[in-house]
């Protein structure tokens, strides 16, 4: 089977983010349309005390998750937008799906999980035919994360001090590979 869905995985505060998001680059400057998602940090000083969520295609952004926020899911210390994940998560995604050549999502986690809608989306991602790129927690074997790490047409790389600088080169040609059969 084509392996065309490539999973980032990683010890927290690997670089897992900083590989997709020089992937990305390298990905649209071969002329590639990149959609999907990604949560950077929303960061106080030195303390990290939220995500947000932006739509790679559109610059749309939302708060994924906040210490402060006080309705939602708590995952941790956080409590999760589940208006922000559906909306401006869910919604790129099937943009994505539609009109873009490789779709992202940075990341799948406990978090992202917290809604039906979304998850639904990104099993329709690993089903498309396009390819994804997409960053998963490393321990969790389990659940959805669990069953997406051991499907078929998965290839998983771990992000390692000695990986990191050729990591998004790597991804980049396999994936270019992909689109040019």
């Amino acid at each position: 089977m084509r392996k065309k869905n490539f999973l980032i995985t990683g010890s927290p505060g690997s670089g897992k983010s900083t590989v997709i998001m020089k992937t990305i680059s390298l990905l649209r400057k071969s002329g590639l349309r990149v959609g999907g998602i990604c949560c950077p940090e929303i960061r106080e000083g030195k303390k990290r005390v939220g995500f947000r969520i932006l739509d790679l295609a559109t610059g749309e952004e939302g708060i994924l998750a906040h210490i402060k926020q006080e309705m939602g899911p708590k995952v941790g210390k956080y409590r999760v937008n589940l208006p922000a994940l559906e909306n401006v998560g869910g919604k790129g995604l099937v943009r994505a799906m539609e009109k873009a050549d490789v779709v992202v999502v940075d990341e799948i986690g406990p978090m992202e999980m917290c809604s039906g809608l979304f998850r639904n989306a990104v099993e329709k991602t690993f089903d498309s035919p396009k390819p994804l790129l997409a960053a998963v927690h490393k321990k969790t074997e389990t659940g959805f994360i669990g069953e997406v790490k051991r499907r078929e047409d998965v290839k998983l790389f771990e992000v390692s001090p000695s990986a990191f600088p050729n990591l998004p080169f790597i991804l980049a040609k396999e994936i270019v590979d992909i689109l040019n059969r």
